[in-house]
């Protein structure tokens, strides 16, 4: 059922972009639910609901069963699998982070003292431009206000 494409390769990228976009349809579902239950003509009338007919608690969790609860886990599960099936079986999307995977490992990444001290460069250099950028800004509100008074 969870065929994975060449297992053994690219896996870290494969796991990652798997878990991101797992992560965007479990919210989404979320919100599916949130805005199925908070919509009142919604839960009504479609769902075909009636006043206090608002489902079952299941007693662990204290989540109320009804049909705005079922058709979100279908979603997010319907979702979770699609996402799997993308990223993880299909050859073409898993030949793509395979060889992502691979020239992320080509990378000459900097060692931590040189990520700092550029960061501290591009912050200096940031300040500047904000000092600059406030002491323009005055100049011309000083000019602006001084043609305003002679004209």
């Amino acid at each position: 059922m969870f065929n994975i494409h060449k297992p053994e390769q690219g896996m870290l990228t494969r796991w990652i972009a798997f878990w991101a976009v797992a992560a965007l349809v479990v919210w989404g579902g979320f919100s599916l639910y949130s805005w199925m239950v908070g919509s009142l003509d919604f839960s009504r009338t479609l769902l075909f609901e009636q006043e206090g007919a608002e489902g079952f608690v299941i007693p662990v969790l204290e989540q109320r069963f009804n049909i705005a609860f079922l058709i979100s886990w279908v979603v997010i599960l319907g979702g979770l699998l699609a996402v799997q099936r993308m990223l993880l079986a299909n050859p073409r999307n898993a030949e793509f982070l395979i060889t992502t995977d691979e020239e992320i490992k080509k990378v000459t990444w900097p060692s931590w003292k040189d990520a700092k001290d550029s960061a501290v460069v591009v912050l200096i250099f940031v300040g500047l431009l904000a000092v600059f950028l406030v002491l323009s800004d005055r100049a011309t509100e000083f000019l602006i206000n001084l043609v305003m008074k002679i004209a």
